[in-house]
């Protein structure tokens, strides 16, 4: 099936508009992600080398709950895919480590770790307009699919020590374990990434200005 192309919300005022749109906070947002780089500043060389990214995940889902469920959202964690639902808006929200083409313009950003089941039915009933699900679908993923009532987007970050940005998008195609196409992307304008404008060199260094420091290790 052929797919149309990606829309993409690169500037600042537009990502607001279809955040709102969506009934999202990008205050709640850009808190999370925030949290999460500041989560991750503060490991220290003795963690295991793969705490920082998982720590800076972990801050960035707690923290989108702790804004999101006082605003009406709930959650949930089907088999662990950690979820934050708005009934009202019926918009689910996942949050998952991305690569450098992360708010890159020209170029499709992909997750860092492979995805399963849950995402696979995500981008599968993204696609559907209705809860009829094609015969093709096996019994596992058709339940999964099921349990997402709503469309699912991914809160994709990208969060090294140096820098860090984010986009809330939506998946449209699925491939190999890991999301290929995506519908619609809104990048996060997050402080001090020249307003929140898009990357144009993705692996070109990028300042943040978060008042924390790493600890003497």
């Amino acid at each position: 099936m052929a797919m149309s192309a990606t829309v993409v919300y690169q500037h600042p005022f537009d990502a607001r508009r279809r955040l709102a749109e969506l009934n999202i906070s990008v205050e709640a947002v850009i808190r999370a992600v925030l949290a999460g780089h500041t989560a991750r500043l503060n490991c220290t060389d003795n963690d295991p080398p793969f705490i920082p990214g998982t720590e800076a995940w972990r801050f960035v889902v707690r923290t989108l709950r702790d804004e999101l469920l006082p605003l009406g959202w709930r959650k949930d964690d089907p088999s662990n895919y950690s979820l934050v639902i708005n009934d009202s808006s019926q918009v689910n929200i996942v949050v998952a480590s991305s690569d450098a083409l992360t708010c890159a313009v020209h170029g499709s950003p992909r997750t860092k770790s492979l995805k399963g089941l849950f995402t696979e039915a995500a981008v599968l009933k993204n696609n559907l307009e209705t809860d009829m699900f094609p015969e093709t679908v096996e019994a596992e993923l058709r339940k999964a699919a099921t349990i997402l009532s709503y469309p699912t987007w991914l809160l994709l970050i990208h969060i090294e020590d140096e820098e860090c940005r984010a986009e809330l998008s939506l998946p449209s195609a699925f491939d190999d374990r890991n999301v290929t196409e995506w519908a619609e992307r809104i990048f996060i304008p997050l402080p001090g990434i020249d307003g929140g404008l898009p990357v144009e060199d993705p692996i070109g260094d990028t300042d943040i200005d978060v008042p924390v420091k790493r600890k003497a290790a």
